[in-house]
Order: C-alpha cells, then structure tokens, then sequence
C-alpha cells in the first residue's frame, strides 16, 4: 500500500496537469470528477492546511532551545575601572525530553498525512455521491419533460378531437389537467437538478453550475465482485485514513507522555565567556540547573497521561467504527445485488418503447383514455425507479469503497 504522503504528492502532481476547463468543455466522468474534487477543489487546500498546521505545532514542541550570548558593561561612568562582560550559554538536554518530542514530531507527520488523506478521501467522495445524484437529477429531469411533452401532445390530439365532436370534452379536459400536471413535475424536476448541479460544481471548485455536463456512467462499477468479510477487514484497518490518523495520534500523545515524565529532572546549561576588570582579562564557565523544588512538573505529565488516554479511547473507536462501517456496507451492497441482480440500463430503453406504443395505441382506437393514461405512468415510473435504482446500487458500493478507505474509483 502507498503511504499517504505518497497518494497526496500524486495528487498534487495530478493538479498539473489536469486541464481547468475539463467540465466546462467536455462531458464530465466520474473519475474526472473525483480528481478534480481532489486537486482543484476547496479540499486540496484544506488537506494542505491540515497537514501544516499539525506539522508546525509539533515542530514547534520539538525544537531545541537556542543559545544566549550576553554582552554587558558595569561602572560605565563610574571613577573606577569599567568591567566587561561576554558569556555564552548553552541549554543541553540531558534528561531526554527533545528527544522523546522529536520522536512525537516523526508520529505528528504520520499523523498530519493520514488526516491530510481524510481530507481528501472525504472531498472524492462527496464529489462522487455528488456525481452520481446530479446523473439522476438530470435523467429525472428528461423523464418528466418526456412525459410532459407525451401528455401535451395528447391534450392537444384530444383537443381537436373533442372540437370535432369525436370525444366528450370531459376526457379532452383531463388529458389537459394530465398535461398540467406533468407539466408541473418537469418544473420541480428542473429545480431538483439546478440544486444537484450547484452541489457538485461547489465541491468541484466551480463557481457555475450550467458549464457542468455530465457524462455516462460506468455501470460496471457497481457491479464489480465483493471481498469477503475478513479481508475487507484487514484492508480497512491497514488503509482507512482515519484509522491511520488514530493511530499516529495515539502514538504522538504516548512520546509526549515519556517527555513530561522526563521533564521532572533539570535541564543543565552550561555557560561561558570573557570577562574583563581591572585591567585584567579573564576566562569564566559556569553550570546552570533549574532544581525542581516547587514544580516538579506534576500538572503537566497529568495532562500528558490525560492526552494519552483520550487519544487511545479514539483509536480504538476508530477502529471499532471501521469494522461497523465494513460489516455494515457489505450487508448493504449484498442486499443491493440480490434485489437488483438483473437491473441494467436496457430497461430504460424498453420503457421509451412501451410509451411510444402505448400513445400509438391511443391514437388509433385501440386503447382507451384511462388505460394510456396508466400505462404512460407507469412507464414512466418504471423509468425513474429504474433510475434511482441504478444509483442507489452504485452509491452503495462507494459507501463499501469509502468503509475500506479507497477512494470511489480506481485513480491512476
């Protein structure tokens, strides 16, 4: 497996030379979408924040104290001999403690990269679940101006008809009302599939919605093979950046915990320089100790043991969530494919079928108002049920995805 700082330089590099205007010129992917979440996106920002802010915090812990030269001059203006004074001083940490926070610096970068790839992770995937809920808006969308424009030639048919005096003007007025009707679902549809577009552009970095065009989806996807329950398990505790960050953490709080109790002993300085009085020049040392008499740092190794303990109750959540997450999505996407097993993008085509023959049928005799009517319906809630089915099937397989901390499609 890649480390995480790996995948994050990869992605950096991604953003070089993925084209700006890929949505906005031709139609967007999923994939394509996911990367661009990742790199030109709000989220590759705030990973890199992520990543410095809990890098610069325990660099800062973890720095060794600097030296203090001192130059000073006594008696100036006085009658007698001026005396001079330059001494260095040097802090040497003998207890350890630098030591044991540099080694909590080293598990604060594993840290900072697990949480920098959380990041990440999550933008990929609530590009993706965005992807795909803006797919069906706009699928929706054209189903009810299908349906919409069926209804209203009918009305229209019906119209003349009734005019002629070859059907009640009662049947002519609830083809209309029909039409308005449908006319009114294809408006909400509109609203719905603005709202799913802006969603996405946001987490895309874009800051307009109607550049965005969709492409197909792979269908493939949501039907690839299951792991077994066992290695889905190992995988997400060995990947899931959460899992990773947790870990780290509890390790960063355990060296720090080392450097408070080392701090109960005194640092040493040692000192040095030239002193000149009297006339004379001369040599002085000497040794610096801060005896912990009043402090012997007891609030702060509480604090520390403290800071341990929260940050181990967090990893073992954490990896208690992960295994829930698994069991629960792998449930989850075996229920899908035994309800949808056969569910694949032909029957869309086959509804279109059986409402142009079910509106011919109308238009020459063969089927009354009331059974057109129906059968339009139902076709058309074929067609969006078969929709939503599609994409709830493949929603649940990026939920399986993001329980097993991959990303929603395979990156290159």
């Amino acid at each position: 497996m890649p480390r995480p700082h790996s995948s994050l330089l990869a992605l950096a590099l991604l953003a070089l030379v993925l084209p700006e205007g890929v949505a906005a010129q031709e139609p967007l992917t999923l994939t394509q979408a996911v990367e661009r979440a990742a790199t030109l996106g709000p989220a590759a920002q705030a990973a890199a924040g992520t990543r410095a802010v809990i890098v610069g915090r325990a660099r800062a812990d973890a720095q060794f104290a600097n030296p203090m030269l001192e130059i000073r001059r006594e008696n100036e203006g006085a009658p007698i001999p001026y005396d001079d004074f330059i001494t260095l001083t040097l802090p040497v940490s003998v207890t350890g403690r630098r030591f044991a926070l540099r080694d909590a610096l080293a598990a604060a970068r594993t840290r900072a990269d697990a949480d920098s790839l959380a990041v990440i992770r999550g933008a990929q995937h609530g590009a993706a679940r965005a992807w795909w809920e803006a797919w069906v808006a706009g699928e929706q969308l054209r189903a009810a101006r299908a349906q919409s424009e069926r209804f209203s030639e009918l009305a229209r048919f019906d119209s003349l008809r009734a005019a002629e005096g070859a059907v009640a003007e009662a049947a002519a007025l609830r083809t209309r009302l029909e039409a308005d009707r449908a006319a009114y679902a294809a408006a909400t549809a509109v609203a719905h599939e603005a709202r799913s577009r802006g969603s996405l552009a946001a987490l895309l970095g874009l800051d307009d919605p109607a550049a965005l065009v969709l492409g197909a989806p792979d269908f493939a996807v949501a039907t690839a093979s299951l792991p077994g329950d066992a290695a889905a398990m190992d995988e997400a505790l060995a990947s899931r950046p959460d899992v990773l960050a947790a870990r780290a953490a509890a390790e960063e709080a355990e060296r720090r915990r080392t450097a408070e109790r080392r701090n109960t002993l005194p640092d040493v300085g040692l000192s040095g320089g030239y002193k000149g009085t009297g006339g004379y020049s001369t040599a002085q040392f000497g040794v610096i100790l801060t005896p912990p008499l009043l402090n012997a740092n007891g609030g702060a190794r509480e604090r520390a043991f403290g800071e341990w303990l929260l940050a181990d109750a967090d990893r073992r959540a954490t990896e208690l969530r992960a295994s829930a997450d698994v069991r629960a999505a792998l449930v989850a996407a075996r229920a899908m494919d035994d309800a949808l097993g056969g569910l694949d993008a032909t029957r869309l085509a086959q509804a279109d079928e059986v409402a142009a023959a079910a509106e011919a049928s109308y238009r020459e005799g063969a089927a009354t108002l009331t059974e057109t009517l129906e059968a339009l319906r139902a076709v058309t809630d074929l067609r969006l049920a078969t929709l939503r089915a599609l994409a709830d099937r493949a929603l649940v397989r990026l939920d399986l995805r993001r329980a097993l901390g991959a990303s929603p499609v395979e990156m290159p």
